[in-house]
């Protein structure tokens, strides 16, 4: 029976159950439109949020580091205390510590400190004020009577150079006073094309726009990079840099357009709903029981802190739909930020392991799913060559990549029944922790060398394994192993496994002190245009290869050589000094910051300082009195004992003036008689006060100082002590 009575009211009521779902449909369309514009807004508003937060950190970062460096660097105060740019060992430190912050924070694009009270302004070369493309900017800033909140420009144009390119930067002032006249200022700017590059990694164009607005109203983003036809839903501005942030979606109109229509929709059909209204009532009222129960029942279920509905308040089958679209979407946030807290609790586990060297697993005491071991182990996987190779992918390439070098590790241990733990811990860097037992450990190595075979023959790039040594307790210690070996892939290679101990027994074999020597000779030859110079450059590298040093003091020596060369010939021609600092000392310190390998930067120094050497050796042939003057370096190679030699007895004996002879051997070989007949005749001495037992009276009338006072006296300025201890330092 009931059924047959709910088949009637069906067939009886079907134009009235038509009427009221099109008008349902019209409230729930409106419904979903409303929320749907709501979500947007407010997702909009949080993005605008993140993504201003995200330039105020790279800002930030910037500045305090700035601050912090002002305050503690001695560095700096000397060079704001200094007078004159011949302090080239001081420019040396500042270029340095200059390139050093670079590297720390990579939207640094360039700097120049000024030093107001002798007009310098130092950018890596000296520059005079009035002379440097930017000195409208400098003298805004020291006269500028403004107090803003922030230590940045607007966006404005900066070159260096006349023949540059001007590009768009913002800079971070800080004005410097370090004592009465020593006033100045620190620039630092960052490129705008940085900035939005880190912007544009945050959002999609096709769906969303941003503009960035500085303090003056400029636009961060040129035409045509930022979308103007979408609707704003959301504007920030920055406390900190006074930026403002606007941010919406591109079909904003769009939106706006079909909430117009679901308006019109909606009232269409109420009219169509007023019209059977009048028809429907009586059914209504007598049929409605069950709904109203139901809608009750829901919210109940809600319970007593929820809005009540009423009997006429809003539609109850949108009340219906909007309890359960409430529910799905409490479980759904529920279920992320479940997953996203336990994804959070493993990552800090997992660094607690790799901090701890010993009593890590009661430190990490929640972990009991631990597998069983008598030893952790811990490797670091490291990308070679992210420049060239890995970076040049997207970032969904990059993060596909890594799923695979982690997944083989995965494979590989887990086939050898070795627990393992994987977490990429950096960017190109993924660390893994073994839990093995004690027969395991040869095995280990032979699956991180199948590990790099394996990445190498199949992806596009290689990777380089630093592994440390076994561990009772705790990974901490096999942790810090596997990345100090990983220091000396530079001088061991790319594409292998590098053991902590194949490490050390490379480490312990430094001689700092024959690097530098080594490069001082190599240095001298070619100063005297010495044509063996690439058997001391060989030497050198050999030297530093042979000594396993780590990538950092590789770097060092490479700085410190073309330091000292540049140094050196600013003393000798002045033709030999522009080509070199026009030409090879550009090329040289880019390969310092571009090299990965050691036989890489051996490789790139040599064409660069093979070709330097081609155009000393024209220029050198070049000379009027190139052979005289080898025949002058010759006589005195072989006549340095003659206590008369001089440049008046070489006048004599070769046709010309002394006073002519002593300039063309300064610009010759870059120092005057003197000086080279000196290091002749206290290098033989040397030589005899070691092998011979000659008293100090004879060793200086062998090589030509008749007065032993002199001897002393010269000896003492060469090599900064005395014979007498020399003799004794040196004797076996």
């Amino acid at each position: 029976m009931t059924r047959i009575w709910l088949r009637k009211m069906i067939w009886s009521y079907l134009p009235i159950f038509f009427i009221m779902f099109s008008f349902l449909f019209f409230v729930f369309f409106q419904t979903l439109v409303e929320q749907n514009n709501r979500n947007t807004k407010e997702s909009s508003k949080v993005f605008a949020g993140q993504l201003l937060q995200t330039v105020d950190v790279s800002l930030k970062t910037l500045d305090t580091m700035m601050i912090r460096e002002l305050v503690s660097s001695k560095l700096l105060n000397d060079f704001f205390l200094e007078k004159g740019s011949d302090n080239v060992f001081l420019n040396y430190q500042v270029v340095n510590r200059m390139l050093q912050l670079q590297q720390e924070m990579s939207i640094i694009d360039s700097y120049y400190l000024v030093r107001y009270k002798d007009g310098i302004v130092f950018s890596g070369t000296t520059t005079k004020l009035n002379d440097f493309e930017d000195n409208a900017f400098i003298r805004s800033q020291r006269y500028s009577k403004e107090s803003n909140s922030s230590s940045w420009s607007a966006i404005r144009p900066y070159r260096e150079l006349v023949a540059q390119k001007p590009k768009n930067v913002i800079s971070l002032v800080h004005k410097v006073s370090v004592g009465p006249g020593a006033d100045g200022l620190v620039v630092v700017n960052v490129r705008a094309s940085s900035l939005r590059n880190i912007i544009k990694e945050m959002y999609d164009p096709q769906q969303a726009f941003v503009q960035l607005y500085d303090r003056e109203g400029k636009s961060l983003f040129n035409q045509g990079e930022a979308s103007e036809t979408g609707k704003v839903l959301a504007s920030l501005a920055s406390p900190y840099s006074g930026w403002t942030v606007e941010s919406g979606i591109v079909n904003g109109k769009m939106v706006s357009v079909i909430s117009n229509l679901s308006s019109i929709w909606l009232v269409l059909g109420l009219i169509i709903f007023l019209a059977g209204g009048v028809s429907i009532v009586y059914i209504t009222r007598k049929n409605y029981k069950p709904i109203e129960e139901l809608v009750f029942r829901i919210q109940d279920q809600f319970g007593s802190g929820k809005p009540t509905l009423g009997r006429l308040a809003v539609d109850e089958f949108t009340f219906i739909e909007t309890a359960i679209n409430n529910f799905a979407e409490q479980t759904k946030l529920f279920r992320k930020e479940a997953e996203a807290s336990a994804a959070r609790k493993q990552n800090a586990i997992f660094r607690e392991l790799l901090q701890f060297e010993s009593g890590a697993q009661a430190a990490a005491g929640d972990l009991s799913a631990l597998p069983q071991h008598d030893k952790q182990r811990v490797f670091v996987i490291e990308i070679d060559h992210p420049e060239q190779v890995f970076n040049q992918y997207k970032s969904r390439d990059q993060s596909l990549f890594k799923f695979v070098i982690s997944s083989a590790a995965h494979e590989l241990f887990t086939q050898h029944d070795i627990p393992i733990w994987l977490e990429w811990t950096t960017q190109l860097q993924m660390t893994g922790i073994l839990f093995m037992p004690d027969t395991s450990t040869e095995k280990a190595d032979s699956i991180c060398e199948h590990i790099t075979a394996w990445i190498h023959q199949h992806l596009a790039f290689s990777v380089t394994i630093g592994l440390g040594e076994a561990a009772a307790e705790g990974a901490g210690a096999s942790n810090k192993q596997a990345l100090e070996a990983l220091t000396f892939k530079a001088a061991l290679g790319h594409n292998r496994v590098i053991h902590y101990g194949e490490s050390q027994q490379g480490a312990s074999a430094k001689a700092t002190n024959k690097h530098l020597q080594a490069i001082h000779r190599l240095i001298q030859q070619f100063r005297l245009h010495e044509e063996n110079w690439r058997e001391s450059f060989d030497a050198m590298f050999s030297g530093m290869r042979s000594c396993c040093l780590p990538k950092s003091e590789i770097d060092e020596l490479c700085r410190y050589f073309v330091a000292h060369m540049d140094l050196q010939l600013s003393q000798a021609s002045k033709d030999y000094y522009e080509v070199w600092m026009s030409e090879a000392a550009v090329d040289l310190r880019q390969i310092i910051d571009d090299f990965e390998t050691l036989d890489e930067l051996q490789s790139l120094f040599s064409v660069v300082l093979q070709s330097f050497a081609d155009k000393m050796g024209r220029m050198y042939s070049s000379r009027l009195h190139h052979q005289l003057l080898q025949n002058i370096r010759g006589y005195i190679g072989q006549h340095y004992a003659n206590p008369d030699l001089s440049l008046e007895y070489l006048g004599d004996k070769f046709g010309i003036s002394a006073k002519y002879i002593s300039q063309l051997f300064k610009e010759e070989f870059g120092e005057n008689f003197l000086d080279y007949l000196s290091q002749l005749r206290i290098a033989e001495a040397k030589k005899r006060l070691l092998e011979e037992r000659d008293s100090i009276q004879e060793v200086g009338e062998h090589v030509g100082y008749l007065n032993a006072a002199t001897f002393r006296r010269v000896f003492r300025k060469v090599e900064g002590i005395s014979p007498v201890d020399f003799r004794k330092r040196h004797a076996m």
